[in-house]
């Protein structure tokens, strides 16, 4: 049994097979890196629909706050921090509505039938200065009663 080998290549064959060789690597690369970008593409970053993320959607991003175990809102028995209205202000302004709400009436010489106090808690450097603002309701001939408007910086029962 004789067993012929084959005579190794010659130079200008092994030239030519790394040329090819070359030429051959190159081309895949190029194909690598554009299956690369495809497979790297989603929703948020091309103008592709969200529905075409298919399995490979993002999770939502998860909060960092950690739970405390407390309940929302006050303590129990706690009274709050609203002011009380005091029974004797320092001041008392008192503010007449205009003209009747509904029919623009003049409401100058109209019988008062009440009024709601707002009072402001001005802080001086000693002691609270309590201006209590009355915004008199009247009623209108057509039957209408109509409240005073309190000025601006006059927002709430007690301020």
């Amino acid at each position: 049994m004789s067993s012929a080998q084959p005579s190794p290549p010659s130079y200008e064959e092994l030239a030519a097979l790394v040329v090819e060789l070359k030429l051959l690597v190159s081309a895949q690369a190029e194909r690598i890196a554009e299956l690369e970008r495809q497979v790297a593409s989603d929703s948020h970053n091309s103008s592709r629909p969200p529905s075409s993320d298919g399995l490979r959607k993002k999770p939502a991003p998860k909060s960092l706050r950690q739970r405390t175990g407390r309940k929302p809102g006050r303590a129990k028995g706690d009274p709050g921090g609203r002011l009380e209205q005091v029974a004797d202000p320092d001041a008392i302004l008192d503010h007449h509505p205009a003209a009747c709400g509904r029919c623009g009436d003049d409401l100058a010489d109209a019988v008062s039938a009440g009024y709601r106090a707002r009072q402001v808690f001005d802080l001086p450097e000693i002691a609270p200065e309590v201006t209590e603002h009355r915004l008199h309701l009247a009623v209108c001939g057509c039957g209408h009663t109509t409240a005073a408007t309190a000025p601006e910086h006059v927002p709430a029962s007690a301020v």
